[in-house]
């Protein structure tokens, strides 16, 4: 199943499921909102609801969610991000608790103070589905919701803004763990990133589980894999285009400014 947030308008947005060459509306604000109403969210998610074509269809997408309780990064996760770091592959994962700003969508545009160092990056994001505690890493993906593209945009020292969409895609709907997908990204134009998630140096089994130990994971939470290498090449400013994308997920467009 795909799903995703849909803006209506310039105050409302709505859930809907993406059926091909249509979407249906489902009664949730957003994907978070679906997500949280309990283990048969998926059940909701299937349901029945007003039909729109492609071509009735808003072209915008929202944010999945509008608020995360807990947000996990994970610090270096790619053998060529350590390289570029000149640091050693860590021995387990370095799990980081990160402040959000806010949370934006696809085309959605991210207003930054103007800073010498903005980091940036394509992330695979995992998002929860159930209440999950010390869950072993042989069960850990049976407490994914889905996968969607993430791209956090942050000046060091302060609370960054997320980006996050355009849909989140079911685990049925890709490989176990989510493995094999190519990640990439762009900054006005021109190639930044490219990655593929088999080179994970931690899986998603292994963070969800290593996360369950530090916290509670509830419904709706987000766990980002790692960026790759070279989210230093070149300076971001104002009018800047950044896209990131996954495979087999989509893809997100955004322009920062001042």
């Amino acid at each position: 199943m795909r799903l995703t947030t849909l803006r209506i308008t310039s105050t409302r947005t709505t859930a809907a499921r993406v059926d091909r060459n249509r979407l249906v509306l489902l009664p949730f604000p957003d994907i978070g909102t679906l997500v949280t109403t309990g283990e048969a969210w998926q059940d909701r998610a299937a349901a029945p609801g007003e039909v729109l074509t492609r071509t009735h269809a808003p072209a915008d997408t929202g944010p999945l969610t509008t608020r995360l309780v807990t947000f996990t990064q994970v610090h270096v996760n790619y053998a060529t991000r350590a390289k570029e770091l000149n640091t050693p592959q860590p021995p387990a994962p370095r799990l980081l608790t990160t402040p959000v700003d806010r949370i934006v969508g696809d085309r959605e545009t991210i207003r930054l103070a103007p800073a010498p160092d903005i980091h940036w990056g394509v992330e695979l994001g995992v998002v929860i589905g159930r209440e999950t505690s010390h869950v072993p890493v042989t069960k850990a993906l049976r407490s994914i919701a889905g996968y969607t593209v993430v791209n956090t945009v942050a000046v060091p020292g302060r609370p960054s803004v997320v980006v996050i969409g355009p849909q989140l895609v079911t685990p049925d709907e890709l490989p176990p763990g989510a493995r094999g997908l190519t990640l990439t990204a762009t900054l006005d134009g021109h190639p930044r990133q490219k990655a593929n998630t088999s080179d994970l140096l931690f899986d998603v089994a292994t963070l969800v589980a290593r996360t369950s130990t530090r916290t509670t994971l509830m419904p709706g939470d987000l766990i980002t894999t790692g960026t790759p290498a070279a989210t230093g090449t070149g300076r971001l400013h104002d009018g800047s285009r950044l896209t990131a994308a996954i495979s087999g997920i989509g893809e997100l467009r955004n322009t920062i400014t001042h």
